[in-house]
């Protein structure tokens, strides 16, 4: 299984994870992920194209879990737009049979932006995975 990690490139994976200006309940989810410590007892591995899309298509196609946190310094209310990028690809991984979150443990898809360009963490993938996320965050 592959967890999606946006907003890095591949080669600091390792030092962004240690580093990361992310909460600790969702570095805490991340370590339980990458050790084998989660529900299902496999490792996961990291993953990451650098586009929002294909890295979904990936999620799809292979399972795993997508993740674009917010980031406490510089974008604490995420930095996807959820009226035109979160919103949109969240409805077509649930048709697809995933689920979609936000940092806030509430469906993706019952979020109402009260602005157009108003953005939000985002979280994608398998109903179990986002089903343990939920319970991290």
């Amino acid at each position: 299984m592959l967890i999606y990690i946006c907003l890095i490139s591949f080669l600091m994976l390792e030092y962004f994870f240690m580093q990361c200006r992310w909460t600790d309940s969702l570095k805490n989810y991340l370590k339980a992920l990458k050790t084998g410590k989660n529900k299902s007892g496999e490792k996961y591995t990291s993953r990451y194209v650098g586009s929002m899309v294909g890295d979904i298509h990936r999620t799809l196609m292979y399972g795993g879990v997508f993740l674009y946190p917010s980031d406490t310094d510089k974008h604490p209310n995420g930095n996807l737009q959820l009226l035109y990028k979160s919103i949109p690809l969240g409805y077509l991984v649930e048709q697809a049979g995933g689920k979609s979150l936000t940092s806030k443990r509430q469906p993706l898809l019952s979020v109402r932006p009260k602005k157009i360009h108003e953005r939000a963490p985002c979280f994608f993938g398998s109903p179990d995975n986002i089903k343990e996320l939920k319970n991290f965050l």
